[in-house]
Formats: structure tokens, sequence, C-alpha cells
């Protein structure tokens, strides 16, 4: 079990705010999310409403991992502001004491949580600009901590093509075990193309602390006025595929999305709701 709290804490740990925080995000989140949902992924996206709206979603993960995501929105003016909060739940884990030992298995709960205060505004007319302030905490064990960190993206929508560039999670260090740890930063380019009845898009992300590329390849089909379907082939430490159904009936927002990781970790489950009031 020794190992497995290893491999929590290299797969997860702090990189869990890389793991999607609702549906959009088992497809190319980075180039296509939009409305409040986008406050996860790429601020610059980020469009409130002139009312309030509401966004939270529930992920189940592999393992016993799962996490809940949720915002409040409003368009002040020009400038979309925007509350959110995430909470990564790692489940029970085992904590065995080291051999010989006489002392008894016990068991703790662990979790990552993060709060984010964003805005976006118009720099043009097709231009945008967004920044995410966030405090994130860490509470594994021993492996507690918190940080201050932020996001920042720019993000152009022509009449049928939109390009994004930003950096996420950079702030300070973490102190983990009595070792100052990164924050999993991050550089992101992502694009998208509206043919109108389907929409192509990639994101590229390079990991800043392990010099690696992930990314991801989707297409996003409208099949009726108010609902679409997307798939997306991704690449995280392997290549895996994604896909997801989205249903927009007046002001109410129903996502749902699915993904086989890779590593035999298993089918990945995420639903979404959104609404104004």
């Amino acid at each position: 079990m020794t190992a497995l709290l290893v491999f929590l804490i290299a797969v997860s740990g702090v990189n869990t705010l890389l793991l999607p925080a609702s549906p959009v995000g088992l497809a190319t989140p980075f180039s296509v999310s939009k409305d409040a949902e986008a406050i996860f992924y790429n601020p610059a996206n980020f469009e409130a409403q002139n009312n309030y709206q509401v966004w939270c979603s529930y992920n189940r993960f592999y393992l016993s991992m799962q996490s809940v995501s949720l915002s409040l929105s409003r368009k002040i003016k020009t400038v979309n502001v925007g509350i959110a909060f995430l909470n990564f739940d790692y489940g029970d884990i085992e904590w065995h004491p080291n051999y010989p030992s006489e002392d008894s298995l016990t068991y703790y709960s662990a979790n990552d949580f993060t709060a984010v205060l964003g805005a976006s505004l118009p720099i043009t007319t097709q231009g945008k600009i967004g920044i995410n302030l966030k405090y994130i905490s860490e509470n594994i064990l021993i492996y507690s901590d918190y940080a201050l960190a932020f996001d920042i993206s720019f993000a152009y929508a022509g009449t049928k093509v939109g390009v994004s560039l930003g950096a996420s999670d950079i702030g300070s260090k973490i102190r983990l075990n009595n070792e100052d740890v990164n924050l999993p930063a991050r550089m992101s380019v992502g694009a998208f193309y509206d043919f109108k009845k389907f929409t192509p898009s990639f994101d590229i992300h390079y990991l800043v602390n392990t010099a690696k590329f992930e990314g991801g390849f989707g297409i996003d089909i409208s099949v009726h006025r108010i609902a679409n379907l997307n798939g997306a082939v991704l690449y995280r430490d392997g290549v895996y595929p994604g896909f997801g159904l989205g249903i927009r009936p007046g002001n109410l927002i129903i996502k749902y999305a699915g993904a086989l990781y890779p590593h035999n970790l298993g089918l990945i489950n995420t639903i979404g709701i959104g609404f104004e009031f």
C-alpha cells in the first residue's frame, strides 16, 4: 500500500490540477471551453451572463477518486466575473506502518481544494484576456500545505477561427513532506475552426516541471439546435479516447463526458449542469 500512496502522490497529488474539472475537460478544454465552465480551463474563454449563472459538476476517476466543482458567475458591465471551487477527493487511504511494527493499519482521507477568483474582458472587438487568482490546498496526511497561483490566457475568436494562448498554475511552491514542490505549471496553445455543423479543435500543453507535452484533437458535432456530440483523441502518458454529449434547453446546460484513461485505469465519468437565476 506504500507503493499505492507513492503512486497517488506522483500521479495525482498536486497534479490533480491537471485532471478534468468538468465534462469539457475530457475533450479539448483549452480551445473550446466556454460559458462559466471555462473558468476552470481558459479564463479568456470565460463568458458570464447578465443574470447569475451556476455551474456544477461531478467526476468519478480511477480507484475511489472523485471530484466536485462549482462556480458562480455574472457579467458586470463588460467584465465577466466568477468564483469557483474544486475539491478532489482521494477516498479512504490505508496507511501501513513501517515493519517490523505492532502498530495497526490506519485509514485517513485526503483531498485537494482549489478556490478561484476569475475575470475576463474584451481588449479588442475579437480578442479577450482572462486571469484567475487561485488558492490551492493539499491535504494528504503529512503531505499538507497551501499555495497561491494564477492563470492567464488570451483568446481571439473570428467568425470561424479561434486561437488561445495561456499559462496556468504559475505561483508559489507548496511544501509536501518537508520538501518544496513546484505547482504543475503549464503553457498552452489551442485552436478551433467552425464548419457550422462540426468544429474540429486541438490543444497542446507543455508541462514546465517535467518538460513533457500533453494535448488532444477533438471534434464537436451539432446534431440538433439544442444538442451536440463530441469526441476526442487525447494524449497524457499514452493515447486514450474521450467522448461526450451536451444539451442546452433554454437557460439550462446539461453535459456528460467519459474517457478511457491509459495504464488500464478504466473509464472516467463526469456530468455537469448549469443554469441561470
